[in-house]
């Protein structure tokens, strides 16, 4: 069996079939991957038993062809769902690539000496936005995707799962906690409604700091955003057959399926194509109460703020990944623009 060294970073691109990660390009016959089924990997511990066993799995695209990835011994499949999925839409053209060096947030001159001074940003829980719809838009197109699926005839077991899933579109959601930039350094409807300065912020560099949320650019065309559901929820689906058959999740004792906080992850980047003006990036963090009941990692404190005669809850960026210190990661403010009336 072949054995490939660990990778902590990145190191296989294949444009081709949209793979980005540490391990060969899972597709057969493929320059950027292996031609066996299955190959090891070593670990960092460097030992004898130090190596985890991957095997090659095919899937069903629910919108072209199929689509491959590799699985380890140890873990479900529902541990690469988010990867396969992002994978499958830079393979299916459904990501635009983002040659972005700069995104910005635009704020007042208070907020810009508190974030300064404390090297944080904060992440506001979605009800409280300005758009009021905010996640409700992309819920109901989740909501419609599993709706036909349930019409499709599936096995009880999958009925269970997509009813699961439904029933969670309407009732009360984790916390979801968002901080908006824009790609656009000089907008002028953006310095009307959120203040006079504009902090521009390395992406790589506020990606680190905050590695418990997700940053990326959010999606505004439609057909773009049910196709992205449409192979996330089929992919949780066919995942969910297998780890079932192979009773992955009595061994591993977590059945993470049935949970919405995947989904939310990727409806979290949905907006209605009336805001496409704004090119917004956000920083979006979704609670896993179950990742907590566990003791994988604790939450981040829940603040409020005074706004008028409402409290507004929020996070604070710095507080959602400490290192071992307790030390803060650098924030990576690269730029300060000043807006038309700032004197």
């Amino acid at each position: 069996m072949k054995t490939i060294p660990f990778k902590v970073f990145p190191g296989t691109i294949c444009a081709q079939h949209g793979i980005i990660g540490v391990l060969p390009c899972p597709w057969p016959d493929c320059a950027n991957g292996i031609a066996d089924e299955s190959f090891q990997e070593e670990t960092f511990l460097k030992n004898e038993n130090a190596y985890n066993i991957y095997h090659r799995h095919q899937w069903k695209s629910p919108i072209e062809g199929t689509y491959y990835t590799w699985k380890d011994e140890t873990l479900p499949n529902w541990h690469y769902a988010a990867q396969t999925l992002w994978n499958e839409a830079r393979r299916l053209g459904l990501v635009q690539k983002n040659n972005v060096k700069t995104i910005y947030h635009y704020t007042s001159l208070d907020a810009l000496v508190g974030i300064v001074e404390a090297q944080s940003v904060w992440l506001s829980d979605y009800s409280y936005l300005n758009d009021k719809r905010e996640l409700v838009y992309g819920v109901e197109i989740v909501s419609e995707v599993v709706k036909e699926l349930l019409q499709s005839g599936q096995s009880k077991d999958v009925q269970s799962l997509l009813n699961a899933w439904l029933e969670a579109t309407s009732n009360g959601r984790p916390q979801v906690c968002i901080a908006a930039f824009s790609s656009d350094s000089d907008s002028l409807s953006q310095w009307r409604a959120y203040g006079p300065i504009a902090i521009g912020f390395t992406p790589q560099l506020i990606a680190i700091h905050t590695n418990q949320a997700r940053l990326g650019s959010v999606e505004y065309d439609p057909k773009i955003q049910r196709q992205l559901v449409e192979v996330l929820i089929n992919h949780l689906v066919q995942a969910y057959q297998v780890d079932l058959a192979n009773k992955e999740l009595e061994r591993n004792n977590d059945d993470v399926y049935h949970k919405f906080e995947q989904v939310l992850e990727l409806v979290a980047f949905f907006k209605h194509s009336s805001f496409r003006d704004e090119r917004e990036f956000r920083l979006a963090y979704v609670e896993h109460p179950q990742l907590f009941n566990k003791g994988y990692i604790k939450p981040p404190p829940k603040r409020f703020r005074i706004k008028g005669n409402r409290l507004l809850p929020y996070i604070v960026s710095s507080e959602l990944f400490p290192d071992s210190n307790g030390q803060r990661r650098e924030l990576g403010i690269c730029e300060i623009i000043l807006g038309p009336e700032v004197d």
